[in-house]
């Protein structure tokens, strides 16, 4: 946070640091100009240091640079499942942030904010910061807390339970980054539409990142954000439904599958699809059973390469008993376990193709009623067209503008001058021309002739050069003969 401050030239001059840090309850009142722009001020920097997760209880997690190291977009789908119940749950929050933390973590060269609560005061009757209570709240209550910290006295608006503040401003362009990434990796809406909260924290977790260079920190989406992105979600963009939105959501959404969608997350294109049906339950379903039975390959999998190594490595210290033991275990979870396992996840795999299938079969039929019904709007709209009239009416329109194209070539033909008389008048031009040219370069030859005539009459008196004196003009050296 430190190195944070650090980068804002404000607070690297003292004078400015000292008026930022000051009392601004008295600025309000002495000085309105200055206090406006230290709310400003304040606004902003709160909004950039909590989109870094600098406020937040916890700090991003030092994550090895393996998945740097490769292209961002390749295998996307597969990263995430990686990801999935490996990055710590307890994820630094980039949508919240707790006021009873800001005075501490803001203290610079010694320096300690004393303004801040008439400023956080300030952005919550703005709208910028919303307690998580009245975020989560219905619309109606909502709108009555709004109202009263707009209208009441600070001290009576600002009562209340929660200290944790939602920073509403980001929450539109993540909505718009997270709605985007989700329409890239749609293929078949019946399956990429559903998922879990784990999973939508997982997938989109990097949609919260406030640029490209801090992507690589975003491992997960922290449980509360999720929560608040999803209420933004249903709320204002009516793009998703969620079957679980409270004010205090649950630490971890392992919750049970079992339970009747208590998790469900569900992504729609149009208003009617985003009721959440029993056919999306039952695909919910399915998808978890896929997702479970293909870690269960992938630990076996993992397991039977340990268990490998460990062969080999009592072999290597002749520990023979010891080697025996791990090889029947591989060859029992290789004979009756693994090979189950993979068994299962392949029938579920073509239960979920077929139901893909399935679902591409009906948005072609539905794509071929709406086109039967567009095209029989488009002949009722024919009906009462004769294409045999409408067929001679054309032939008739274009035979008269080939009449007229004809006639205005004749009168062409009539007007322009013959080919032959423009050539002729072409040489003539050209011969005057060339007559000019001949006589306006006489006068010049004869110039030429002259001054080489008076150059020939110049004769160069020779003398010895010990008799020439330096002061003897130079132009007694040189006769010009008189003509």
């Amino acid at each position: 946070m430190e190195s944070f401050l650090a980068t804002i030239s404000e607070l690297n001059s003292p004078d400015q640091r000292a008026f930022l840090y000051s009392d601004l309850d008295r600025q309000k009142v002495d000085n309105p100009d200055g206090y406006k722009e230290a709310v400003e001020f304040w606004t902003r920097l709160l909004s950039r240091a909590c989109q870094r997760g600098l406020l937040s209880t916890t700090a991003f997690p030092d994550f090895s640079t393996d998945s740097e190291s490769k292209d961002e977009d390749e295998d996307e789908e597969e990263d995430v499942l990686d990801r999935i119940g490996k990055a710590p749950v307890d994820m630094p929050s980039v949508l919240t942030l707790d006021r009873r933390l800001l005075t501490l973590r803001l203290v610079f060269c010694g320096d300690t904010p004393m303004g801040l609560d008439s400023v956080l005061d300030d952005m919550q009757r703005r709208g910028v910061l919303v307690p998580t209570d009245d975020f989560f709240a219905p619309p109606l209550r909502r709108w009555a807390n709004w109202l009263a910290t707009r209208l009441l006295p600070r001290g009576i608006a600002s009562r209340g339970p929660s200290a944790v503040l939602v920073a509403t401003g980001p929450l539109p362009e993540m909505a718009t980054r997270v709605l985007a990434a989700h329409r890239s990796r749609v293929s078949c809406p019946l399956t990429d539409n559903i998922m879990s909260i784990d999973e939508f924290r997982h997938t989109y977790c990097r949609a919260l990142a406030p640029d490209e260079s801090l992507k690589s920190k975003y491992a997960a989406m922290n449980v509360t954000d999720a929560h608040v992105l999803l209420k933004h979600l249903v709320d204002t963009r009516h793009a998703v439904t969620s079957a679980q939105l409270t004010a205090h959501p649950p630490t971890s959404s392992a919750a049970g599958h079992g339970a009747r969608g208590a998790d469900l997350v569900k992504f729609a294109t149009t208003a009617a699809s985003l009721a959440i049906t029993d056919s999306d339950f039952a695909t919910y379903q399915v998808l978890c059973t896929r997702r479970l039975l293909a870690q269960q390959v992938s630990a076996l999998e993992a397991r039977v390469a340990e268990l490998d190594a460990q062969v080999r490595e009592a072999l290597r210290r002749q520990q023979r008993p010891i080697a025996a033991a791990r090889l029947r275990l591989k060859r029992h979870i290789e004979s009756n376990v693994l090979t189950k396992r993979v068994a299962a996840l392949e029938t579920v795999e073509h239960v979920v193709l077929q139901l893909q299938q399935t679902s591409t079969d009906i948005q072609l039929m539905q794509t071929l009623s709406a086109g039967t019904l567009a095209l029989r709007a488009l002949n009722n709209e024919a009906k009462d067209i004769d294409p045999d009239k409408v067929a001679d009416a054309w032939e008739e329109e274009a035979a008269r503008a080939a009449e007229l194209g004809a006639a205005l070539e004749d009168t062409q033909a009539v007007v322009l001058p013959d080919d032959l008389d423009v050539e002729a008048e072409l040489e003539a031009l050209i011969a005057v021309e060339s007559a000019k040219d001949a006589e306006s370069k006489e006068p010049a030859g004869d110039a030429v002739d002259a001054l080489a005539d008076s150059i020939g009459k110049v004769k160069i008196t020779a003398k010895d050069p010990d008799t020439i004196s330096n002061d003897e003009p130079q132009e007694s050296r040189v006769a010009v003969p008189a003509e």
